[in-house]
Formats: structure tokens, C-alpha cells, sequence
């Protein structure tokens, strides 16, 4: 029992590293490879409620990867039953009782020996790890009971350290009116972006795009809704741009986008692109061709070799392209700069 117990320890520490930057997909299959390890299971389960309605994965011995299975209309019996009792549930056959194994079975696993052990999460509803023998296997013993308690309680401190450590890294880098990056993720990625391109060789380009007329509008309906216009005009624009694209709040009235990989011709086109999305978008309060943007556009190294020079191009085209009027797009007039 001593290697095993060493075996055990190793696994759940190795599980709930926070070293280790895992998804909670990768975390949930690393929970269910340990389980059947631990568990010499033929297969192992995890039920969480992590949609409406809940999530159930379950891997079978040798399989590559989990199989998400559907929850019964009316849930699991099992979670309720370890909701109430806080203790796990050993079971001999699970074919003895029907209402469990109606909803909780495993499909591929011939009704034997089940033990379910109740998974804690912080803030949230009824969850389980369980392990899955065929039938005529030996039955679950304490010990095994005792080290899936220890499973379950490690799981669920690991994802709950992942759930609130994503939610705090998303809230510091993030602008809470509208969603998308703030300004300090963008100086830090515009940056990176900046050495990455300078090493390779490669096209940057950086667009600043504001509201024209903001402050008419907020005057109008009031700042709540100048706010709402300024989160509805960030979804807008984010279907503009592609995925490795960065864009994020920069000043009161706008937003801030980098284009990594292109050169001066195609930050024109993709201002161009957003500047008549928003044209034709019919905001809240308003019809559409009513609120337009003006955006300033350059060039790495062309119109600024560091990130200081080159949001102050940027900034020097967008007023250029104030100058002419609303709802226009302006690259850095060289003499002008």
C-alpha cells in the first residue's frame, strides 16, 4: 500500500501544480487518466455543472480521449444524493439500483462495482468523480475510497484555482465598459509585437479608431448610454478584425487596434473595412449611417521605429483625418508629420 500511496501522492500533486498552465479541458483529462490509474478502473467519470444544464466526460481504459455523454432530463441522482450526504458512494453492482443506474451509468461498462466520490466546487452546483469496474471485478475497497476522496478534493481545488485565476487575470487585463483589452494590455502587447517584427522582418501596423460626436451623443442620451454605444461599437469592430488581431480601449472616446504581419496597404483596407461596418450598423438609439468613426493608421518602422514614436504617428493621422470630417480613414501625411 506504501508504493501505492506514493504513486497516489505523486499523481494528485503533479495534478494540482498551479506551475502547470493547463486548460480545463487538459485538467479534466489529466483527472480522468489519474483516476483510472489510481482506481485500476476500466473507466472514470466527471460530472460538473458547467453549462445550464451540466457536463459529464467520461474515458474508457485505452481510449485517446474523454466522451462528453448526455445528462438525463432530470439530472444526476448521484450528485443529489452526494450533495446531501457530503460522503462518497460505494456501490457493489450498479445494476442493484435502477435510479442510478438509469442516469450515472457508463455506456461500454457492464454494470459491476461504482464508487463516486463528491467533487466541491466553490460557488457552484452538485459534481462527482467516479470509477467504473465490469462486473465480476473486485469491489472498491476503503482504501480506494480513501484515495478518490483525496482525488476529488484536489480536482476541485484545482479548478476552482483555475476558474478564479482566469476570471483575475481576465478582470486586470481587460476594460470593464467594453470588454475588450485595456490600454495597459495593449502598450504591452503593441511592445512585443514591435520586437517580434523588428526581428523578423516582418509588417506591423497600428489603427486608432474614435467616435465622432461622442460627446454630442452623451449629451444626448445621457453617459449610461454613451457607455452602451461604446460596448456595442467593440463588438462591431471585433467581427472586423482576425484572430491573432489585438484591439482595445485607448482614450475616452475610442479604441486601439494592432495588426500584426501587415504593412501599410492592408491596415488602409482593414480601416476602411471597419469604418463601413460601423457606418452601416444601426446602433441602439440610432439609425444606421448615424454614428461613424474616424480612424488614423501607420506603419512600423515606416512612421515609427519604437512603440512611443509609433502611436504618436498614429495619433497624428487620426487627427488628420478628423480635419477633413467625419467618418473618414488617414494614413500619416509624411510632410505633415
Amino acid at each position: 500500500m506504501t508504493s501505492r500511496l506514493d504513486k497516489a501522492v505523486e499523481m494528485l500533486l503533479e495534478l494540482g501544480n498551479p506551475a502547470e498552465r493547463r486548460t480545463r479541458a487538459e485538467l479534466l483529462d489529466r483527472a480522468l487518466r489519474t483516476t483510472l490509474t489510481l482506481m485500476e478502473a476500466d473507466a472514470g467519470a466527471i460530472l460538473t455543472p458547467w453549462s445550464k444544464r451540466g457536463e459529464r466526460l467520461v474515458l474508457h481504459a485505452g481510449s485517446t480521449s474523454p466522451a462528453a455523454l448526455q445528462l438525463p432530463p432530470k439530472g444526476s441522482e448521484v450528485a443529489r444524493t452526494l450533495a446531501e450526504s457530503c460522503q462518497p458512494l460505494v456501490i457493489a453492482d450498479l445494476s442493484d439500483d435502477v435510479r442510478l443506474s438509469s442516469g450515472d451509468g457508463c455506456p461500454g461498462v457492464e454494470a459491476g462495482p461504482v464508487l463516486f466520490t463528491p467533487l466541491r466546487l466553490r460557488n457552484l452546483g452538485p459534481a462527482y468523480v467516479a470509477a467504473y469496474r465490469r462486473r465480476g471485478r473486485a469491489r472498491f475497497t476503503m482504501a480506494d475510497t480513501r484515495l478518490m476522496v483525496l482525488l476529488g478534493l484536489w480536482l476541485g481545488a484545482a479548478l476552482d484555482h483555475l476558474r478564479l485565476s482566469t476570471g483575475t487575470e481576465k478582470v486586470a487585463v481587460t476594460d470593464d465598459q467594453t470588454d475588450v483589452y485595456n490600454y495597459r494590455f495593449l502598450k504591452t502587447a503593441l511592445q512585443r509585437e514591435i520586437r517580434r517584427a523588428s526581428r523578423y522582418g516582418q509588417g506591423l501596423s497600428l489603427a486608432i479608431i474614435a467616435v465622432d460626436e461622442l460627446q454630442a451623443y452623451s449629451s444626448e442620451h445621457g453617459e449610461p448610454r454613451a457607455g452602451l454605444l461604446l460596448k456595442e461599437l467593440a463588438s462591431v469592430l471585433t467581427q472586423q478584425v482576425r484572430s491573432f488581431d489585438v484591439l482595445g480601449r485607448h482614450a475616452d472616446d475610442g479604441f486601439m487596434l494592432i495588426l500584426p504581419q501587415t504593412g501599410r496597404d492592408g491596415v488602409s483596407e482593414v480601416a476602411e473595412r471597419m469604418r463601413g461596418a460601423v457606418e452601416r450598423h444601426a446602433f441602439s438609439l440610432c439609425t444606421a449611417g448615424a454614428v461613424t468613426v474616424s480612424l488614423g493608421v501607420a506603419s512600423f518602422p515606416q512612421d515609427g521605429a519604437d512603440l512611443k514614436d509609433l502611436v504618436a504617428a498614429t495619433d497624428r493621422a487620426l487627427e488628420q483625418a478628423r480635419q477633413r470630417g467625419t467618418n473618414s480613414v488617414a494614413t500619416l501625411d509624411r510632410k505633415a508629420a
